[in-house]
């Protein structure tokens, strides 16, 4: 029961205040998945409001996924150009290839299929899982992981493990009927909520049950990496004055 007044309170929020974005336009559900697949890709470290212009102009050149598993490197690259991490952009066309070939023009719903393609991990796996085909899954981004860490009050450096965090987003449940608009509502209010710096909790649906809202303190532990020492053998031969 929790877990349905937390989901709820988190949709009617997304309801009105989420942003009006381009691969959020209500199209076919073929379109949708391309649509998801395209933004998805270029979401991969680059800002929602950078990418915008760049998806605009990528569906009005390639609108399907068979015409991007044709369409030419250089052109592609030239489309691409300004949002930089080029390998993401090889890997989407790549992907588009194995699509049209192996798949039959249809992007996989299985999620170790989706993971198989080139350019796809985890997180991307999983927002193409619920945002484009409506699986109950909630994809663990930056934004998702703030807004849980703050929720929760974690601040031990065993607490911020992606692992752990994997266990504990369970705390937000889940939508079985709007299992896309919720995934995406998680992510909204993290971008526009639950921001990095001076959160604008009053408008939060969640604030009153929050940790860091009762503690006021909102500062997000960061995880520390262990610098491992590495160490090489070096085996150094001479014969005749010469070195190997």
């Amino acid at each position: 029961m929790k877990d349905l007044i937390i989901t709820n309170k988190i949709l009617n929020w997304y309801d009105i205040n989420k942003r009006s974005l381009p691969w959020r336009n209500k199209v076919s559900q073929e379109k949708k998945q391309y649509f998801t697949l395209v933004s998805e890709f270029m979401l991969q470290q680059t800002q929602v409001a950078t990418v915008i212009p760049y998806f605009n102009r990528f569906i009005k050149n390639i609108p399907n996924i068979e015409k991007l598993s044709k369409y030419n490197d250089r052109k592609l690259t030239k489309l691409w150009e300004g949002l930089g991490y080029y390998s993401r952009v090889r890997n989407l066309k790549k992907t588009a290839q194995i699509i049209v070939k192996k798949f039959n023009k249809k992007i996989p719903r299985d999620f170790y299929e989706l993971k198989s393609l080139p350019g796809i991990g985890d997180y991307t796996a999983s927002a193409i899982s619920a945002i484009a085909f409506n699986k109950p899954i909630i994809p663990l981004d930056g934004n998702i992981e703030r807004v849980l860490k703050r929720y929760l009050y974690l601040k031990k450096q065993s607490q911020i493990k992606k692992e752990f965090l994997q266990d504990q987003k369970k705390i937000f449940g889940t939508s079985t009927k709007r299992s896309s608009d919720y995934a995406q509502a998680l992510m909204e209010l993290g971008a526009l909520i639950c921001k990095p710096t001076n959160p604008t909790c009053n408008k939060c649906p969640l604030s009153n049950n929050c940790k860091a809202f009762k503690n006021k303190n909102f500062d997000l532990v960061k995880f520390k990496k262990i610098n491992k020492e590495t160490y090489y053998k070096l085996n150094v031969y001479k014969k005749n004055n010469q070195y190997l």
